[in-house]
């Protein structure tokens, strides 16, 4: 399974909100997807790490 950033309600907001006020901590809110991380060969993992470096994000492959 997957996660990413979840798109949440006003009211999902709020709770979150008032869950970091209550603890001090911030809340990041996540979504499952489908699909499971790919096994990938070196040279995949060394396209896929040039390309995070290119592009400042975090890449996950998945098999489908």
């Amino acid at each position: 399974m997957i996660f990413s950033v979840a798109q949440i309600s006003a009211d999902q907001l709020h709770t979150i909100q008032d869950l970091e006020k209550q603890t001090g901590r911030c809340i990041v809110a996540l979504s499952s997807l489908p699909g499971e991380p790919a096994q990938l060969s070196e040279d995949e993992v060394q396209k896929l790490q040039t390309a995070e470096q290119d592009l400042g994000l975090t890449l996950v492959a998945v098999n489908g």
